[in-house]
């Protein structure tokens, strides 16, 4: 009596997997491509590729070729090793290659079909690095580059690391003195939770080396239990922040910010891995003057399509946001505007679907001159010529800095222990200018944390909000307090 059903179920199965036969390129009218061709996908690898520890260590070089289907929604699947080069290696190419999943599906008589592809993975070659008893020795030249050979360093340094080459202590550096290296400073390494913990996440914690006077040095990630990097930094000999890497949950690199004197050269992606913005903003700039407004270098959509070029075209955007109705809900905020040389110019507009926000705004040269906007719980229109204000002390950074020094007391503690630096305060100042959610980003101990977040917490109250768009908005703000013995 089942066996028809059975026989049904089994041609079923048959037909579905006849269906998802994987044609090859020359089989279809229309070959597979990545969004941004495949320059864009190669900017994705060298970006998101990284060489594992062990591999750098014993420098090895090479190709590995990889297999995998492109589906007919443009994901991709089925990624397996066609050439292997070593089972770390591979492991790395096959992971980096899965997070990109924006592609051009192959065409076939009209029609979007899966499609088979290769892609070569290279391996190339990397300084000097050695691993001895669980320590990571790296060689230096006189400009801090690292070099290929012992014989023409000037500086070496050693670290404890583990197997994937992440800091497990401090950090030191040798000087040669003819045929011998002497010791000539010790970076303290710090593992403490990090500033920042997403509900539903696994915990994270900021692991890296920082100087004398908490300065960070160096590399310094944002890892969980499984040392699983996600955010990382980079600082050089001066303290100076160089390199900036966003991760998100899947390991896909979702921002990256290069930093170059006054400048920051920032390129983001979209979660399938297709390229989203590429722009340049100017910091440390000029006290009182006005902001220099960022410059939109290259904006692409979601599906793949260039709409800014060089400075210039018609920027459309579509994100899912909290609803101003009800934050419970989400809804779609719909952007669009003009770029002419990087900047924003004429007419702005940005609204919700479900109508509970909308705005329009009017630019000359990428300078707010006039903004309105509506949102829901509000019957008036807001009128602005300022887009966004930073939270501001009532009485400037002067009387910031005032009140702070009449109030803070030195801890007995740290005073006998002769402990100095700067205690990092991560609060966030609401819509009444009081603050909350009062935490320290980065301490010294000996009692000074905990001073450093009663005298934040005496400015309550003593805060003008942050503004956006013409209505306060709640801002999270961080504060170096620092602890100086007379």
């Amino acid at each position: 009596m089942n066996h028809p059903f059975v026989l049904l179920l089994l041609l079923a199965t048959l037909t579905a997997h006849a269906q998802q036969a994987a044609y090859q390129d020359f089989e279809v009218q229309q070959p597979a491509q990545p969004n941004g061709g495949i320059a864009a996908l190669n900017q994705f690898m060298a970006v998101n590729l990284r060489k594992p520890f062990v591999a750098q260590v014993a420098n090895l070089k090479g190709l590995v070729i990889l297999r995998s289907v492109v589906e007919a929604d443009g994901r991709i699947a089925e990624v397996s090793v066609m050439r292997s080069l070593r089972a770390d290696c591979d492991r790395e190419a096959v992971r980096a290659f899965s997070l990109f999943n924006a592609w051009k599906p192959a065409l076939k008589d009209g029609k979007a079909v899966r499609q088979v592809v290769t892609y070569p993975i290279k391996f190339g070659p990397n300084e000097l690095v050695e691993y001895k008893n669980g320590v990571a020795i790296r060689y230096y030249n006189t400009a801090f580059q690292l070099v290929a050979s012992p014989d023409s360093a000037v500086l070496r340094s050693e670290m404890p690391a583990d197997t994937l080459g992440l800091p497990t202590g401090n950090l030191v550096f040798f000087n040669r003195k003819g045929d011998k290296w002497k010791k000539e400073t010790e970076m303290i390494y710090v593992r403490k939770p990090a500033a920042s913990q997403q509900p539903g996440n696994q915990a994270r914690f900021t692991i890296g080396h920082y100087d004398a006077n908490a300065r960070p040095f160096g590399q310094i990630y944002t890892i969980d239990n499984q040392a699983t990097v996600y955010n990382e930094s980079f600082y050089d000999l001066d303290r100076k922040l160089v390199l900036l890497v966003f991760r998100n949950n899947n390991q896909l690199i979702t921002r990256r910010d290069i930093h170059n004197d006054n400048q920051v050269i920032t390129t983001s992606w979209y979660t399938n891995g297709q390229v989203k913005v590429k722009q340049v903003r100017i910091q440390n700039q000029i006290a009182n003057t006005a902001p220099i407004p960022p410059q939109m270098l290259a904006y692409w959509d979601s599906t793949g399509t260039q709409l800014v070029n060089e400075g210039n075209g018609q920027f459309l955007t579509t994100e899912r946001v909290q609803s101003m109705a009800d934050t419970g809900r989400y809804t779609t905020l719909t952007e669009q505007g003009l770029y002419e040389k990087g900047l924003k110019q004429g007419r702005w507009t940005g609204k919700h679907a479900d109508g509970s926000y909308w705005y329009e705004e009017q630019y000359e040269k990428g300078v707010l001159k006039l903004g309105k906007t509506i949102y829901t719980g509000r019957t008036d229109t807001l009128e602005y010529t300022v887009e966004e204000q930073q939270p501001e002390f009532m009485g400037g950074m002067n009387g910031l800095g005032q009140l702070l020094a009449q109030n803070i007391r030195y801890p007995s503690e740290a005073q006998k222990s002769r402990v100095e630096g700067r205690v990092f305060v991560s609060f966030v100042i609401n819509t009444d200018g009081n603050v909350s959610d009062v935490n320290v980003l980065k301490g010294i101990g000996f009692g000074c944390d905990e001073e450093a977040v009663r005298v934040v917490k005496l400015t309550n109250g003593r805060w003008k909000p942050g503004i956006q768009r013409g209505r306060p908005v709640r801002v999270k703000y961080n504060l170096p307090i620092n602890f100086a013995l007379q």
